[in-house]
């Protein structure tokens, strides 16, 4: 059988990993071929209706989908999935508890949160005991939601049962949540609160 000859190109791993979600510097041969390629890299992914943002002081970069009008238009490529009532609270949660975090850095150390962290922070969210019950027993699959995001990486587990326990705030989570999308997250939630 012949063998197909294929014109790869260099950077063709990178924006594959791209396609799949963000990159982070952690990975560091991928991470150099970002750097090394990203001008080659920008302009093939803008032919095919994608924006390459590239955060080197934060370690991070990941696509964005290119409006094609004022309407928010876009070729598609990219699936946008609405946020539940549950998902948004955690990403206004985690997005605050960074900004908060950076406010009082020192260093530049990552925020880790535990699983304890988590369930006392969202808590206060409720005043209904019912509702409070449902989404705390349902709090592990929310938290495996921002993992999937990639808002959270898991780090620490408890090593009797390997189960995880702590969690880092990816800054990510800074670009895919700007400010105004936090306001607008802030509104909405406080818009359910309301009508409950």
């Amino acid at each position: 059988m012949e063998k197909f000859e294929c014109n790869l190109a260099p950077y063709a791993t990178v924006v594959v990993k791209l396609l799949q979600g963000p990159l982070y510097d952690e990975t560091k041969t991928l991470w150099n071929e970002l750097l090394i390629y990203q001008k080659q890299i920008t302009v093939y992914l803008e032919q095919i209706g994608l924006e390459l943002i590239v955060e080197k002081n934060d370690g991070y970069a990941f696509l964005r989908q290119i409006e094609l009008d004022e309407t928010g238009k876009t070729i598609g490529l990219i699936r946008r999935l609405p946020l539940t009532f549950e998902q948004t609270l955690l990403c206004v949660l985690l997005r605050e508890w960074l900004d908060e975090y950076e406010t009082d850095l020192k260093e530049n150390d990552a925020l880790v949160v535990s699983h304890t962290d988590f369930r006392d922070r969202i808590e206060v969210f409720f005043r209904e005991s019912s509702n409070k019950v449902k989404l705390l027993k349902e709090l592990d699959k929310y938290i495996k939601d921002m993992v999937r995001f990639g808002f959270l990486k898991p780090v620490g587990a408890d090593s009797d049962d390997s189960e995880i326990i702590s969690y880092e705030v990816k800054r990510i989570i800074k670009s895919r949540i700007t400010s105004e999308k936090l306001e607008e997250f802030k509104a909405k939630l406080q818009h359910i609160a309301e009508t409950v």
